[in-house]
């Protein structure tokens, strides 16, 4: 585990396991964004005067990386949240977790099921449409945070999650962990073509609210009969 100075982990308040591809897939994410389009750029850089700008680039990352493919056991909540917590260390955070949202999202999703909706999606009404894609977030966000309460909102048009950990660890550190959330929700209403609109985070625990809460404002043109009430 990369340590982190950080008292919740510490206090160890962090409940369950979450599976691997998770925090493997925030790590590939940090890699890849840390990584220059030019490899040049590499050979003329110190990277340990760069090592905020580039953490994903850094030996602990890699090495990181390369335990987590090769082990593929569930990881601690608490491991997960102290990774969590270093990288909402960075300027860019909320692009990082945003960015791991929809790549989770993309990968959770079988051959099948893709191919379904990229021929078939015109024979679901959009109404069924977003409820498939509202489950399938449902279902990875409670892998997310194994010890939280989710559930739909009401009208199935938001998602509400009740003691997000260890995702809104890092929010309260201004890293804006609740976009991993954010980026999972724009990424499966994307693929399942639940219609245009925006993703608010209307509510959040580190903000002093009981629950986060997410809602999806669908455009008038893709609105159909499913609303977007919160509950």
């Amino acid at each position: 585990m990369m340590p982190v100075d950080s008292p919740d982990t510490q206090d160890g308040e962090f409940e369950g396991a979450i599976p691997v591809r998770i925090p493997l897939t925030l790590l590939l994410t940090l890699r890849d964004l840390d990584t220059p389009e030019d490899p040049r750029e590499l050979e003329e850089m110190d990277l340990s005067l760069n090592l905020r700008r580039r953490l994903g680039l850094s030996t602990v990352v890699l090495k990181q990386i390369r335990r987590y493919e090769q082990d593929g056991r569930d990881v601690s909540a608490t491991e997960v949240a102290s990774l969590f917590e270093l990288i909402a260390k960075r300027v860019d955070a909320p692009e990082i977790f945003a960015s791991t949202g929809r790549r989770i999202a993309r990968e959770a999703l079988s051959a099948n099921t893709l191919i379904t909706l990229r021929f078939g999606w015109r024979l679901i009404p959009i109404r069924l449409r977003r409820a498939l894609a509202w489950g399938r977030v449902k279902k990875i966000a409670r892998r997310l945070s194994p010890s939280s309460k989710v559930r739909i909102a009401k009208g199935m048009g938001g998602l509400v999650v009740e003691r997000g950990l260890p995702v809104l660890a890092t929010n309260g550190k201004g890293g804006g962990g609740c976009e991993i959330v954010t980026g999972l929700i724009a990424e499966m209403l994307l693929t399942y073509r639940g219609g245009e609109g925006d993703i608010s985070h209307s509510r959040c625990e580190a903000s002093g609210g009981d629950h986060c809460l997410w809602i999806f404002e669908a455009e008038e043109a893709t609105r159909g009969s499913g609303g977007a009430a919160a509950s």
